[in-house]
């Protein structure tokens, strides 16, 4: 199991575990989550909606919602209008700290989506024409399930959380928690949760298959085929190859970045190496009678402002 001090150590969020509802949500998602990164994304996000919100002291916020579980989703409302300009998948994020830190301390907040200014980009159709290819690329992403694992879930495996980390079936929820099963290592039931993109292809999966007359009830595939039938060995094939190909993709773009970063700095040197200071053209008359500072003429002054290093940086900055 995870220690939590340890997951959020050189983190300014740690102080908010001296907190005990704070202390309570990690210490469940410490033996419940594989990933430790759920640990510190949640109590990060936690942490947003403290000082977004205004809410410095989160015990009683939170007593105050155990009493009125409207005060919750009150707050969240008003958290996601704090984050004016932000897209829906970007509110959802930042959000998701505080719907669980209410759902693990026993508030019965409403785990749906909160209101937004614009929808974020969506993955194009046309690049991901399956739906279960599409949901096979995207649900690994964030979530650290193995394909195995995202392979063996049923629908009812999706849901929201009860005060104690077991899951409560609801494949619409937001954010959509994951039960699923470890079986590398020692055997053990985790919970992870998927992103916004996955969710949103979780649910355009399973309302295909509900026009197409398919099951689409709790003990159905998740990830299934045309027939219904968990997806066949082509179409993991294919999901698998365009996994692969956006990770390479990935890796070269942040390899000739980072070349690129390196070559820039090899030529002009540190941020301010080049900085050459020059005197304001307005400076007051020194004793000796000259307009520069150091006692040259202005002429002095104007050719220092147009050396080639001082010019090039202009030029530059």
């Amino acid at each position: 199991m995870t220690d939590p001090a340890r997951a959020l150590a050189g983190r300014r969020e740690r102080s908010l575990l001296e907190l005990p509802s704070v202390a309570r949500m990690a210490a469940v998602l410490a033996e419940r989550c594989r990933e430790p990164s759920w640990v510190r994304t949640l109590v990060a996000g936690l942490d947003r909606f403290r000082s977004l919100g205004g809410h410095d002291d989160l015990e009683a916020l939170l007593a105050a919602a155990g009493a009125d579980s409207a005060v919750a989703d009150r707050a969240l409302v008003a958290f996601a209008r704090a984050l004016g300009g932000q897209p829906d998948a970007a509110v959802a994020g930042l959000a998701m700290g505080a719907k669980v830190w209410f759902r693990l301390n026993g508030v019965p907040v409403a785990w749906r989506p909160l209101p937004a200014v614009a929808a974020a980009r969506r993955l194009p159709e046309a690049g991901l024409p399956d739906p279960a290819e599409r949901l096979l690329v995207l649900a690994p992403i964030g979530s650290g399930l193995h394909l195995a694992e995202l392979l063996r879930l049923r629908v009812g495996d999706l849901g929201s959380l009860d005060a104690d980390g077991r899951l409560l079936p609801h494949p619409e929820a937001e954010p959509l928690a994951v039960r699923y099963e470890q079986r590398r290592g020692r055997s053990a039931e985790r919970i992870t949760f998927l992103s916004f993109a996955a969710r949103t292809a979780v649910l355009e999966h399973l309302e295909r298959r509900r026009q197409e007359g398919l099951d689409t009830g709790p003990r159905s595939p998740l990830v299934a085929g045309p027939d219904g039938r968990p997806a066949g060995g082509a179409t993991v094939a294919r999901a698998r190859r365009r996994s692969n190909a956006i990770i390479r993709a990935g890796s070269n773009v942040n390899v000739e970045l980072c070349r690129k970063t390196g070559e820039f700095f090899r030529e002009w040197g540190l941020p301010g190496s080049r900085f050459v200071p020059v005197a304001p053209s307005g400076a007051a008359m020194s004793s000796g009678g000259s307009n520069h500072p150091s006692g040259g003429s202005q002429e002095e002054d104007h050719d220092v402002a147009a050396t080639p290093t001082s010019a090039t940086c202009s030029a530059t900055a």
